[in-house]
């Protein structure tokens, strides 16, 4: 049951950042539909499929296009870049996705032994967090959503290094969205685990549902969420358009 009420949170989300009725995320079904307010000025086809439904939102002038193209069409058939983009002509410009969409709550969450993992507190620790920043690829950073005005940012500190860092950020639907980073001379050692873990642990603790996004061709990230209990409840892609 409460996996279930996770699941029905995790719809309903969607739904609201579709603007769409909840039942077109229930049921067996394909919907094209014009971009919400949430995604207004997106110059791009955003796809969602909770393993169910499929979502595709697009931008007006294209939904006539996307509409033949799947007709007749299953959820995961429809789930696919080939197809969407060349039904508006090959247009688009770049493909992110499929990412995996996971989440996890206290009933949910599967505890791991206890690492050492520190909060972000001393300009020490900043000046390491800050080499840390340097020692990847500003995508990566991008990517890994850390903010230094955020609180908390916790770290894994190795040999005077700190080997990885991760924080949360709050979304619109109180969900918490982890975020995560390790130093690419450490990884695959289990250190961004032990912050995901320690951030999980933090999120539930408060009776938060926690978020988890990665792409799936990342496996080694999937692995760490999934091993700690998160649970895909959505994979999205984005189709970005040339102007």
């Amino acid at each position: 049951m409460p996996q279930k009420n996770m699941k029905h949170r995790v719809d309903t989300h969607w739904a609201e950042f579709f603007g769409c009725d909840g039942t077109q995320m229930i049921a067996p079904t394909v919907s094209v539909i014009q971009h919400s307010d949430r995604l207004r000025g997106y110059n791009g086809i955003y796809c969602f499929n909770n393993g169910t439904s499929c979502i595709i939102s697009s931008p007006v002038k294209y939904i006539r296009e996307l509409d033949k193209a799947v007709n007749g069409l299953g959820p995961d058939q429809a789930f696919d870049s080939e197809l969407l983009g060349h039904s508006i002509g090959d247009e688009h410009i770049k493909i992110i996705g499929p990412a995996f969409q996971g989440y996890v709550d206290s009933d949910s969450f599967i505890k791991q032994s206890s690492t050492s993992v520190v909060e972000l507190q001393t300009e020490q620790q900043k000046t390491l967090l800050k080499e840390l920043r340097e020692s990847c690829t500003e995508i990566e950073w991008q990517h890994s959503s850390i903010d230094e005005e955020m609180s908390p940012i916790l770290l894994r500190i190795l040999n005077g290094k700190v080997v990885a860092a991760g924080s949360w950020r709050k979304g619109e639907s109180g969900f918490l969205s982890i975020g995560i980073i390790s130093h690419p001379a450490h990884r695959g050692q289990g250190h961004a685990k032990a912050i995901v873990s320690a951030l999980t642990k933090r999120g539930v603790t408060t009776g938060a549902t926690m978020h988890y996004q990665t792409l799936e061709s990342n496996t080694p990230s999937v692995a760490i969420a999934q091993s700690l209990g998160y649970v895909r409840l959505g994979r999205t892609m984005a189709i970005r358009l040339s102007e």
